[in-house]
């Protein structure tokens, strides 16, 4: 499987719990991590690469750098860094042999096996995503009109996707991403989201963000209204991404966070921790 991400070194202590969910769940599966960065220190990579060597996995980081030249024009505020845009650049600086990645956001756990998501069928669709539609329906009429996206009828979470890079290598050139951040960077409010959503309308298959993105906010509702479904037991047989999107993560709160699903990022975070103290005894 080939993933994708894009982040900067303040992600890094965060990906690396999600990167051991993965090592956990994805045993024996081979597995490409391609890491789209802007200029990550060179400290920080060798302390990747020496991470995710351990899991068996096979590093690749690429500096995406070039693509954001006019970065003084992308840049929206210090909460979004510029290296969430690198991964709509990915069908340019992956291998050729590269058919198909999937991009994952750093603030993730996985707690199933991966397979039964990357393997799905595009349908002629350039990705596969998820759009929490019960949250977005209301607001889907404003994302059209600020977009200009007028005849969409979804609008795409960014945070678990899907690519088929074979067909996106032929779709639009590089410079068209940016020029398109740029063009409407006024509006922008989830940027590269919305920039994904812009261009690529009608090209998203939609998947089921109960089971590949699930989000906490939404579970925490639906485990009230619906529990003979919606429930740990649920959680941990058929769900492969829990997202902690949005402003507040466990990892910062910690014991203020609020939603049921944090568990599962301390849980992981606990097991890591507890494995590096034990390396780190018998080193």
């Amino acid at each position: 499987m080939n993933l994708v991400f894009s982040f900067d070194e303040g992600y890094i202590s965060t990906f690396k719990v999600f990167l051991y969910s993965i090592y956990e769940n994805n045993q024996n599966e081979p597995i490409n991590l391609f890491l789209l960065h802007y200029d990550m220190e060179e400290e920080a990579l060798v302390d990747l690469e020496k991470t995710i060597k351990g899991y068996n996995f096979k590093f690749y980081p690429i500096n995406c750098r070039k693509f954001l030249e006019r970065s003084e024009d992308i840049t929206i505020n210090r909460y979004y860094t510029i290296e969430m845009y690198l991964w709509l650049y990915a069908p340019y600086v992956l291998p050729e042999e590269v058919d198909r990645a999937l991009y994952l956001d750093p603030d993730i756990i996985n707690l199933n096996n991966m397979r039964r998501f990357y393997d799905l069928d595009f349908d002629e669709h350039l990705f596969i995503a998820m759009d929490y539609e019960i949250k977005n329906k209301i607001v889907q009429p404003f994302n059209n009109l600020r977009l200009g996206t007028f005849s969409a009828e979804h609008y795409f979470n960014a945070g678990v996707v899907l690519m088929n890079i074979e067909k996106l290598r032929h779709e639009r050139a590089p410079e068209e991403i940016s020029e398109a951040v740029i063009k409407n960077k006024a509006v922008l409010i989830l940027p590269d989201q919305d920039i994904f959503n812009y261009l690529y309308t009608g090209k998203i298959k939609n998947a089921d963000w109960e089971l590949y993105n699930l989000d906490p906010r939404l579970y925490q509702f639906f485990q009230l209204v619906k529990p003979d479904i919606y429930n740990k037991r649920w959680v941990e047989d058929e769900v492969i991404f829990i997202h902690y999107g949005g402003k507040h993560k466990p990892w910062q709160e910690r014991e203020k966070y609020k939603m049921d699903l944090g568990d599962y990022y301390f849980q992981y975070e606990e097991q890591l921790n507890q494995i590096t103290l034990e390396s780190s005894v018998e080193n």
